[in-house]
Formats: structure tokens, sequence, C-alpha cells
């Protein structure tokens, strides 16, 4: 048996692999599938002891796989690599023998010349015995030198067999046989571990697969269990329909043909795309694209989602005044509307009224029942009232242009209240708004060596309330990956983002109620209640809650996850918080609390059930 514990490999500062783990048993054949640059060669390098792990080990037969001889893993672990370059013009026979080097001291005996016979047969090359390697096609190179792996452990009854994408340039009938000997090999107790990209193959031939994206084992399982669309669009961005076949119970993927637009990617041809309007090429995108938000065409035509909007101005928009405080003392009469605030990787959206508004120094608050926000006017900068029939909103936006909350009206709001506030605030000058151009927010992150950590950790231990957290960064000057890193393990531990899956999996199946948080740099939108659906569709998890909640993550974009303690006067404070490569915060995730009220012990307990 071998099994891998928390494998983790990185280079500056870059991690290529994190936190993968998995077993197999003797009599398997585990598939390992992804994208380009999720992470395959570099685990089957580490496996075959070419690379060391930053992180982890392997266990191989009950040992560390690093206390094994040269001599001794030659023996029972045999390894097929993508390239196998030879530029001697040695024979196929030759290169088929080196197999059997190591195994005596002697000229090969008979039970090498047995092995190599059959080893040559299996393949399909005894033909080819006395052939010079340099006169042989790619494909016919790499089944002289699968041959000579598997002469290595041919008289090996539970030899590990690692195959590194083993029938690239193989025509059709050679990578089904390839991989059929593999397979059979393993009903008499090999143990293979194969990379491929044939993800058909994949299915027809390997009892279980892991699939990696990102450097991370997303999904481990059966072809059954792990090849469905909605898996294999997150995986490699290609849709495709997935059926069993009724007479081999294998699974089939017919990937959907890709279309391109050639005007999109030879400049030639786009000549005339380029002289559209900016409006005739945002209407020919959403046409193309039309489950794709507003922000999402912003982003797709290299622009700001004001622009887009503005396109309109004086027709179906208009400009409102700047005074942001009042037009928000006027929401609630709009009566029930929905409240939306996101990041570039997380949208929060909830349908309620603005109830209970309020102000404390800096911050603008509605804690109703259904909306609940911490809004920061002063970095408000530019008001819009969309006035579509059926699509009015008000939306509001930074003075980089982009977009901070946005109120869109529902069936049971008063649009005579909504035409009323347009009327009331609506500025007299209606000309186009300058942007300042966008900067990279964020301070550089100090030194380690320069922050008192033993006074800091005592500082996040004497913390009575959740929100000194802010102080408690700024006092050391410190950003907050870097006060993560830097806490004790009891107060910030990195958790997988499976582990993150498996947690809001309890808490939707235990009926836990979570307070989600969704923040940009104008507002902070809080969805409140128990998760009644979790669905994922391609890189989309979406989260519905049992009201009229939804949050929509991209998961693609989680560079990391903290499992966060913070102490309270009602007692510990846990919580989940997914990070971007920037060190940015996507969205973090509360048991429900109040104020005075413990924390709820099943959010705990749903914490421990996901930490791995």
């Amino acid at each position: 048996m071998i099994r891998v514990e928390s494998i983790s490999f990185e280079i500056n500062k870059r991690h290529l692999l994190k936190d993968i783990t998995f077993s197999i048993r003797k009599g398997e054949m585990l598939a390992i599938l992804g994208a380009n640059g999720a992470g395959k060669s570099t685990l089957m390098k580490i496996l075959c002891r070419e690379k060391n792990p930053s992180e982890g080990r392997i266990i191989y037969n009950g040992r560390d796989m690093n206390s094994y001889s040269i001599k001794e893993l030659a023996n029972m672990r045999a390894t097929l690599y993508q390239q196998n370059a030879i530029s001697l013009a040695f024979t196929v026979q030759e290169v088929v023998l080196m197999g059997r080097y190591g195994k005596s001291g002697k000229a090969p005996e008979l039970s090498d010349e047995v092995v190599l016979e059959e080893t040559m047969s299996v393949c399909g090359i005894a033909h080819l015995a006395e052939r010079s390697m340099l006169t042989l096609s790619g494909g016919e190179q790499q089944r002289v030198h699968f041959a000579r792996v598997l002469a290595q452990i041919w008289d090996c009854k539970e030899a590990l067999l690692l195959l590194d994408e083993p029938i690239a340039n193989m025509d059709m009938l050679y990578q089904h046989q390839t991989l059929a000997i593999a397979n059979a090999l393993t009903k008499k107790g090999f143990m293979v571990i194969c990379v491929l990209h044939e993800i058909n193959l994949a299915a027809q031939y390997a009892d279980r697969v892991i699939m990696l994206k990102g450097g991370r084992k997303w999904w481990d399982g059966t072809p059954e269990e792990v090849f469905t669309a909605k898996n294999i669009f997150s995986a490699f961005g290609v849709d495709a329909q997935v059926r069993i076949d009724p007479q081999t119970l294998t699974t089939q993927i017919a990937p959907v043909a890709v279309r391109l637009e050639a005007t999109h990617f030879n400049s030639s041809m786009a000549a005339s795309y380029h002289q559209l309007s900016l409006k005739e090429r945002m209407l020919t995108y959403i046409e193309q694209n039309p489950e794709k938000a507003l922000w999402q065409v912003a982003d797709a035509l290299g622009t700001r989602e004001a622009d887009l909007l503005l396109i309109d101005l004086g027709k179906d928009v208009f400009l409102l005044g700047n005074d942001m405080e009042k037009i928000l003392q006027r929401i609630e009469s709009l009566g029930w509307v929905k409240a939306m605030t996101y990041n570039p990787h997380c949208e929060n959206q909830r349908e309620g009224v603005y109830r209970n508004f309020s102000k404390e120094e800096h911050v603008t608050l509605f804690l109703g029942e259904d909306i609940d926000l911490r809004i920061f006017a002063s970095r408000w900068s530019l008001a819009l009232a969309v006035c579509k029939p059926g699509k009015e909103s008000l939306q509001f936006f930074d003075k980089m242009g982009k977009a901070v909350h946005k109120i869109m009206l529902t069936e049971g709001s008063y649009r005579e209240a909504f035409m009323e506030l347009v009327a009331d605030f609506k500025d007299i000058q209606q000309s186009l708004p300058a942007f300042e151009r966008a900067t990279r927010k964020g301070m550089p992150e100090r030194r380690d060596a320069e922050i008192d950590v033993v006074e800091f950790r005592r500082s996040w231990d004497s913390m009575q309330d959740t929100h000194e957290f802010f102080g408690l960064l700024r006092r050391y000057g410190m950003t907050r990956m870097q006060a993560l890193r830097l806490a004790a393990g009891r107060r910030a531990v990195q958790v997988t983002l499976e582990s993150f899956r498996r947690t809001i999996m309890q808490c939707s199946l235990e009926k836990i109620p979570l307070m989600v948080f969704t923040a940009n740099e104008g507002c902070v939108q809080i969805n409140t209640g128990e998760l009644k659906r979790i669905d994922q569709q391609g890189k989309w998890l979406t989260l519905q809650s049992n009201s009229t909640g939804q949050i929509r993550l991209n998961e693609d974009a989680v560079n990391s996850v903290w499992h966060v303690v913070k102490p309270t006067a009602d007692g510990d404070v846990n919580s989940l918080e997914l990070y971007d490569t920037e060190g940015e915060m996507i969205v973090q995730f509360f048991g429900e609390r109040k104020p005075g009220i413990a924390e709820l012990e099943s959010w705990r307990e749903a914490l421990g059930h996901g930490v791995v």
C-alpha cells in the first residue's frame, strides 16, 4: 500500500501542490487528471522521488519512501516518464534489457531472457528487436520504454508502477493496449498510478480517478463519481455531455465543440469589430454570453461596469446627487427590494426591506432582519438610477467606477416611490463623470522580524470583540494574511478547500444557521440563515439560504482557506475565511450569533468535522 500524506510543493513562495492526500491499495489502478499546470507531473516526480515535497510524506508498504535505498526501490517500483530521449543507436532489445540491470551482477540470465521475450511480446515490439531506437517513431519508442519499465518489475508480484502520460504519441490501438496491460497487472496485485490527459480512457481503465486543479486535489472517486459535466467544466473549462454506456456500464464523455470568432484573436480581421461603439460591442457580447452579469461583461470588454451603464445616460440611466446619506435614508420607502454587494470573486444578494437605518461615526448601518449592511458612504462617489422598465435599480460606485452596492426593484417594490426618489435626487448636470485610475490596494507586508510576535499574540488573546482585530492590524502594521500566519496555531490554522466544502455541506445537512460576510471597499453585506441548497456550475459555487439570500463564490479564485478563532467577552468566535492570491479576503463564514450570546456549539462541531 502507498499512502500520500498532506504533500505540498513550493517554489519561490508559489505552491505547485497543496495538501495532497490519498492512498492506493494493491490491485488498484489510479488515474490522475487535470488541466495543464494542475500539478500532475510535479506529483508524479515526488512519487518517484525525483523531487522532495516541501511538506508531507509518502508511506510505502509501512515505511517512509525516503528510507528506501535506490536498489530497494528499483526492485519494487518502476517509472515511465513523459520524455525518454535516447541519442545512441541502442537496439530495441538492448533498451528493454536495461530494465533488468541491477537484478544480477553478471550477464543476463535465462530468467532475464524470458522476461525480455514476454515484455516485448505483450507490448507489440518483438518484431522490432534488432532495430535501432533512432529509427523508430515516437509512439514505437514509447512502447519500447514501457516494455523496459515492465521488465524491471516483471517478477515482483506487488510492485508499484508509475506512468506519467504513458500513451503519448501512440496510436489508438496501442493506447488501449498499454492501459489494458496496466489494468491487467493490477488484477494480479500491482499498484498503478497513471497520469493521463485522455478522459475517456481513464474512465474505461482506471478503478479510481483523482482530479487536480490549481495544485489541489478537487475530486477523488470512481470514474462515475468524478466525471460529471459540472466537474469536467470546473477542471478543464469545457462543456461536455456525460452518459453511462448501458452495455459496458462505463462512463462516456463527449465534449461540446468550441466555437471561436476569428475577430477576437486576429487583429487584421478585428479592425471592423474595434470600430464598433462600446454599446455595439456590449450588445454583441451579451448576445453571445447571455448568462454573464454586467460586471463580467465589463471585464471581458476591458472597461468599467459604470461605463456600460453610462452609455444610456440621459435616456434610461440618470446621475443622482452625491449626498449618499440622504439617498440611503429614503431606501426603506421602496419596499421589498434586492440588495447586492460583491467583490471580484464573491457575490452576496438578499431580498428584503432596508430597515433600521442608523449612523455610527464613519459607518452607515442597516440592521434589518433581511438586509444587514455596513456602509462606508465616504467611499461612494457615484449614484446611478437605472429606469429601464422591469430592470429598475439604484447602483453605487466608488471614485474608480467600481460597483460597491446595488439595489434592484422586485415585484414587491413601490415603483412610484422609486420614481419620486429619482426625481428628488436627479443631478441637474447629466454629464459623464471622470473616474480616477485604478490603483492597487493594500499595504506592503513588513518583514516578520520587524514585528513583536509574542506581544502580537498576547494582544490577540486579550481581544474582547471581533471588531478589535482591525485595530490590532493597524497597531502592529500587519496585513491580514501576515497576522494569520504569525498567530499561534490555536488562533489561525490554514485548512484545505475540500475541508471548507465539507464544513458548509455539514452545515446544510444539520440546518446550522450561518452568517456570510461579503465585502468590498465601500460595503459589507451579511447574509444570515440556513443553507437550503448548494450547487456548483463550473467554477461558481452557489449557496442558497432558506430565505431569499444567495452567495455565489468563484472557487477558482480561492488561494487559501483559514480557520480563525477570535476571543470575545462571550467566548471564542470561530470563522472560515477565504483569500485570493493577492491576500485579499473573498468571503467570511460565521455561525449565527448575537452580542451577549455564546457561539453556536453546532457550528464549532461542523468546523471540527471539516478540519483536516
